[in-house]
This record gives C-alpha cells, structure tokens and sequence, in this order.
C-alpha cells in the first residue's frame, strides 16, 4: 500500500555529528535524500524505475527552519510528503522530530532529469493524486529564489572530485553545502544552529572541473555563491 506520509528513522552515530555532538548540515541532508529516496521507491518512481527511462530526481530548491539540532545516539524520525507534482517537477515536504517533538522543518523543489540529454522533461509515470498533500506544509515560508546579485567579499578555489559524485555521475548536492561551510570558521557552524538555510541548485558539476566559491558575512545573514567560468552554478543563503 502506498504511503503519502512516509517515515524513516535514524540513530545519530559519531560520523554524523560535528565536535560539538550536534547533528551536522550535511549529515542531514543526506538523512532527508535517502527517505526521500525510499519513499519515491515505495512509490514506483525511485532510481532503479526511474533509470530504465534514463530519469532521475534532481534537487532544485530548498529550505530548512532550524529549532534544533539533534544531538549524538538522538533516534530521530525524518517524515516526508509530496505537497505538489506538476508532471516535470514536484514540491516535497520534510519534518525532522526526537521523541516526537518537531526540530526542524524543510521544504524541497525537484525536477525531473534526464541523464543521458542532461535536462529536465516530463516523468515517465503517473502519479496517483491521493498521495500529493497540498494542504500540509512543513515550514513557515516557501523555498525562495536567492538573488544572485549579491557582493562577495572572499573567494575560495575549489577543482571538483571523484569523491563528489554520485551515482548520476555528477556532484552530489549534499557537497556544495560542506564546500562553503568548510570556507566558514569553524565557531561560526558550531556555536549556534542557523535559523534557517535556503539554497538554489542552478547548473550540475562533473569531475574536475574548477569553481569559485565566494562568501559574504553579515550579521544576520550569510551568503554563497559557486561559479563556474564565471556563470553561477549555486546559491546559498544562511539565516545565523
């Protein structure tokens, strides 16, 4: 039977904790890709269906509302819906809770891509509508469309590798996210949770290939952007 809410546990182990023993940004992401993942599986649209029509998810959008972090051996459930489907892309919402008390909420655009045209086109299966929940939403805001006309102050080079990719041959989202964290002072990731964090995935990376990532801090508000050739590639916005 399909599920339109599915729920995914996790157990916090040491490699997904920074040294302060609280959950870390890319350790959960990878938690929200992989249920997502089993849910679209579940659903009949994950990687293995999907790949007999040269199809993948790709991540577009993205927003999470931090009220905290878990921390190290937390059981945390990550729950998943599709709040909308729109034939080539879908909106997906998460929760993240420990012992049932909500922590963070997070919103996602995806489109669906073909890997061997390398661009987005209509999915090769109907959905069935009882699964799409368009009255539930896990955040306060919407993803949002980060304005690429910020002013950088520092800028950092970066040449993409065999350890970024993932199975559809191009830099895992869940990288981009480390790369500019890794630009920040380590005080800055660890001594508080950000409020909220948003980001735009733009164009794919493939190996070796040479970036900028460039920083801007302000009090309230940090932004990334990764550029390719000059053409910007990601945008992240970090709420402190």
């Amino acid at each position: 039977m399909q599920q339109a809410i599915y729920t995914k546990s996790f157990t916090l182990d040491f490699t997904h904790c920074y040294a302060n023993g609280l959950l870390k940004y890319s350790a959960l992401s990878n938690m929200l890709q992989l249920t997502a993942a089993d849910h679209a599986e579940e659903l009949g649209f994950g990687y293995l269906e999907m790949a007999k029509a040269h199809q993948s998810w790709v991540l577009s959008r993205i927003r999470f509302e931090i009220e905290k972090l878990p921390r190290f051996l937390s059981k945390i459930e990550v729950q998943t819906w599709i709040h909308d489907f729109q034939g080539n892309r879908s909106t997906r919402e998460f929760e993240v809770s420990v012992n049932g008390k909500k922590m963070i909420g997070v919103t996602s655009f995806w489109a669906v891509f073909n890997t061997k045209e390398r661009k987005s086109e209509q999915l090769n299966k109907e959905i069935d509508p009882d699964i799409v929940l368009k009255e539930k939403t896990a955040t306060r805001l919407p993803y949002k469309r980060i304005d690429a006309t910020t002013h950088y102050d520092h800028s950092f080079a970066y040449e993409t590798k065999l350890s970024d990719l993932d199975i559809v041959n191009h830099v895992n989202n869940v990288k981009y996210t480390d790369w500019c964290l890794d630009t920040l002072d380590s005080e800055m990731v660890l001594e508080k949770p950000f409020h909220a964090i948003n980001v735009n995935y733009i164009k794919e990376l493939r190996l070796g290939q040479a970036v900028q990532i460039r920083q801007h801090i302000s009090d309230s508000i940090i932004n990334f952007g990764i550029t390719k050739e000059d053409r910007t590639v990601f945008l992240m916005e970090i709420e402190r």
